[in-house]
């Protein structure tokens, strides 16, 4: 958030959002952000009382995974390589597959009526804030608990298997360390009203201003990326930062009533955006 107050000190003229609307009472509690704090609380409730105690967790998925690779594939290779070899290449692996993942759920949530009636929700918001991330249906709460379990999970048996005696408990931790270091450096700010940029970094990495453009009622939800925005430029639906200016957030009328939001032109066969 302090980024964002050094940005929004720096840019107020013209744009979305003005410092002194930030700290108002208004910003924090309307009708929006109310549904986002209630939310927040059914969803960790969720997580906590039912889908942790009868699903389980990334670990015991890793566990599983091991397991069953050790029985049935064959015996882990034998692979002379250092510790700390396995811990950046784990690293990477492991958040690129989630960042993947994260992205074909996104994407699948707005291509398929079913999930988009549930992720509507989600972009039914019309004040973002940093815990607007939360506003979420508990459908696809559930969906995106499963599907970080089953994606980290899988990675982390196959390194245990690979590579288990060089690798560590802080390996695995070292995920969500880059994880929280990228929102440290601005991802907290992907649900708010200060459209800061990254320039030329947005064709790898995605700026707050373009997932602001994905929340945008006049911009047909382009950036389905969470993280990394090679997904986006690969499969046609990449938009930069710089068209977010003076956006209006929530659902037009036909998304209101079920209706999945009309798509933007993408490039035949998942190519790279022409925008």
């Amino acid at each position: 958030m302090a980024l964002g107050v050094v940005y929004v000190s720096r840019h107020t003229a013209g744009r979305t959002v003005t410092l002194a609307h930030l700290l108002t009472s208004a910003y924090w509690w309307n009708r929006s952000t109310r549904q986002d704090y209630l939310l927040l609380f059914i969803n960790a409730t969720l997580k906590a009382g039912v889908y942790i105690p009868l699903i389980g967790g990334q670990l015991a998925f890793a566990i599983m995974t091991a397991r069953f690779l050790n029985q049935f594939a064959a015996d882990a290779p034998q692979v002379a390589i250092s510790p700390l070899t396995v811990t950046l290449f784990f690293t990477v692996t492991a958040f690129t597959i989630d960042d993947l993942t994260r992205f074909l759920i996104h994407r699948g949530m707005h291509a398929w009526g079913p999930l988009w009636r549930c992720h509507r929700v989600h972009h039914s918001a019309t004040t973002l804030t940093p815990l607007t991330v939360f506003r979420t249906h508990p459908v696809e709460s559930l969906i995106n608990y499963c599907r970080g379990m089953c994606a980290l999970g899988f990675v982390t048996g196959l390194f245990i298997w690979s590579f288990g005696q060089h690798l560590q408990v802080w390996d695995i931790l070292g995920v969500n360390a880059l994880g929280f270091l990228l929102t440290a450096l601005g991802a907290n700010l992907r649900h708010s009203h200060i459209p800061l940029r990254f320039g030329v970094f947005e064709r790898w990495l995605v700026s707050p201003a373009q997932h602001q453009l994905h929340h945008s009622l006049d911009h047909h939800h382009p950036n389905y990326g969470s993280f990394l925005a090679c997904w986006d430029r690969w499969c046609g639906s990449w938009m930069p930062g710089t068209e977010a200016n003076d956006l209006r957030f929530g659902l037009g009328p036909s998304e209101e009533g079920g209706k999945i939001g009309a798509p933007r032109p993408v490039a035949s066969g998942c190519g790279v955006s022409q925008i």
